[in-house]
């Protein structure tokens, strides 16, 4: 591969002397090829630049484009020389990118399987650029079959007490995967964006239930209780403030955040669960010692706590800030 020269600039750019390679940007960013690891909006470029050949997999140009963003229309059969695209898990058509087995860039990973989604696939490589979301050792989430159990004894409760639940989870990803771990609850209603992305997943051959519509007026909700997934909103949102209020809904909230205390407040919610689709700390660390990487680049998230957790661990760990604009490393 020879000498490679990772910079900032509007994302991360890599040059290994024959080829550019964008990785998520979030600007224009002149290069040979762009790579969109998955469609949430913080790592879907507004402007693409139409002259670079994109990476990406098939999913996720179905879920750009039904989030009003045009990628690319690349062949799920064919990527670059040298290139291998690999499942990060992290929502549907997610990838973590392989160049020549010399760099390898997760882009937003997890570490355990959820429902239909399985954990993230790794190859050795020398460098190695990893997501430290929570890339601390406060966040420990705790196994998927232990949380649903506890949800499900949840709902359970509030359904004895004629009360209705709201599931809030992010609504490309999280909420495909809350309707599949809750899918024997019924009656079933799902909010309009994420009934949009869920569409896109069963296109897909992910089978969703499919759920009913929030009416319009919510007085027209079926008596008696009920589960509803929404996204991710607050107490203040009206959607919520009136289910709470003229319906007696009890609002359970899914994020990884949730293994912060004070997360539950901050929202209102009456229940908060840590389940995400990232890695939790120790994850990170199994994801790195399953690369073997010579040099680590730490990005999004926790970078300087956890470039320090991998020194300890005799990683040669820098965090990818703002600091490196500037700067070139070679290698």
């Amino acid at each position: 591969m020879g000498r490679v020269k990772i910079s900032l600039r509007n994302g991360i750019l890599v040059d290994n002397g024959r080829a550019t390679y964008a990785l998520d940007p979030h600007g224009p960013l002149k290069a040979d090829y762009t790579f969109v690891s998955h469609a949430h909006l913080d790592h879907v470029q507004k402007n693409p630049d139409g002259r670079s050949t994109v990476l990406a997999s098939a999913e996720t140009c179905l879920l750009a484009s039904a989030r009003g963003f045009q990628i690319g229309q690349p062949d799920p059969e064919k990527t670059a020389d040298g290139v291998a695209l690999l499942d990060s898990g992290h929502i549907l058509g997610a990838r973590a990118i392989c160049i020549e087995d010399e760099l390898l860039y997760t882009g937003d990973a997890a570490g355990r399987d959820r429902a239909f989604m399985g954990r993230c696939k790794t190859k050795r490589a020398r460098v190695l650029i990893t997501e430290s979301t929570f890339g601390t050792g406060r966040y420990a989430f705790p196994p998927i079959p232990q949380v649903v159990k506890e949800v499900n004894q949840t709902i359970a409760r509030m359904f004895d007490r004629g009360r209705p639940v709201v599931l809030m989870g992010y609504a490309l990803g999280k909420a495909q995967v809350l309707s599949h771990l809750f899918s024997s609850w019924s009656p079933l209603y799902l909010h309009e964006e994420v009934t949009k992305m869920s569409d896109v997943y069963r296109e897909c051959g992910i089978p969703l239930k499919m759920g009913s519509a929030i009416p319009r007026d919510l007085n027209e909700l079926k008596r008696g209780p009920w589960v509803m997934i929404t996204p991710v909103l607050s107490t203040r949102n009206d959607l919520i403030r009136r289910l709470k209020k003229d319906h007696g809904a009890a609002i359970i909230a899914f994020s990884g955040w949730a293994a912060d205390p004070g997360y539950r407040f901050s929202l209102g919610a009456d229940f908060a669960f840590p389940v995400s689709d990232h890695c939790d700390h120790r994850e990170l660390l199994e994801l790195v010692r399953e690369v073997s990487p010579e040099l680590v680049y730490t990005t999004h998230g926790f970078t300087e706590e956890f470039a320090s957790d991998l020194r300890k661990e005799g990683f040669d760990a820098k965090p990818l800030t703002d600091a490196h604009q500037a700067a070139l490393s070679d290698y």
